[in-house]
C-alpha cells in the first residue's frame, strides 16, 4: 500500500513539473515551452513585429526545440544545412492539401542531430516547421515528452 501511495505521488509530482511552461509570442504564433528552457528569437518577421522563428534551449544545453511559423509561406534560412553537416534522411507524404516533410541533419563529427517536420498547405500558401536538436538518442528520449507537448501547443495567427 505504501509503495502505491509513493508511486502515485511521484506521478502527480512529475505531471506538475511537466505542466510548468511558458509561452513564447512570435510575430504570427504562440507556442508553449518548458519553463526551465531559454527562449531565443531567431528570424525577425518581415511582415510584423517579433520573430518568425525561435529556439528553446534546455538548461543542460543537450537539446534545443525549434519553431518557424511565418504569416504566410517562408523559408527557414536559420536551419539550412551547414558545411559541417550532412543530410541523414528525408521523406514526405501528402494528406489532402497538406504536404508533410521530415528530415534529419547530422553533424559530420557526430556530436548532434537536428530533426524537423514541415507542414506545407499549398491552398492557403502557408507553412510551418518544428524541430529538435539533440546530442544522442538518450537525450532525445529524455526530452521526448516535452517535445511532443511543444509541437502540439503551436497556435498560429493570421491578419
Amino acid at each position: 500500500m505504501r509503495t502505491t501511495i509513493v508511486f502515485i505521488a511521484l506521478i502527480i509530482y512529475g505531471n506538475l513539473l511537466f505542466a510548468q511552461s511558458k509561452t513564447f509570442e512570435g510575430a504570427w504564433f504562440d507556442i508553449s515551452y518548458p519553463s526551465s528552457f531559454i527562449a531565443i528569437g531567431s528570424l525577425e518577421s518581415t511582415s510584423g513585429s517579433g520573430f518568425e522563428s525561435a529556439v528553446f534551449r534546455s538548461p543542460d544545453n543537450l537539446v534545443e526545440f525549434y519553431i518557424f511559423s511565418p504569416q504566410w509561406s517562408g523559408e527557414a534560412s536559420d536551419i539550412l544545412i551547414q558545411s559541417n553537416e550532412i543530410l541523414e534522411n528525408s521523406s514526405s507524404e501528402f494528406s489532402e492539401d497538406i504536404e508533410i516533410k521530415w528530415w534529419t541533419i547530422e553533424s559530420r563529427d557526430g556530436t548532434y542531430k537536428r530533426s524537423y517536420q514541415e507542414n506545407i498547405n499549398s491552398m492557403q500558401n502557408t507553412n510551418w516547421i518544428v524541430g529538435i536538436k539533440y546530442a544522442n538518442s538518450a537525450t532525445f528520449e529524455k526530452y521526448k515528452k516535452d517535445y511532443i507537448l511543444f509541437k502540439s501547443s503551436l497556435k498560429q495567427y493570421a491578419d
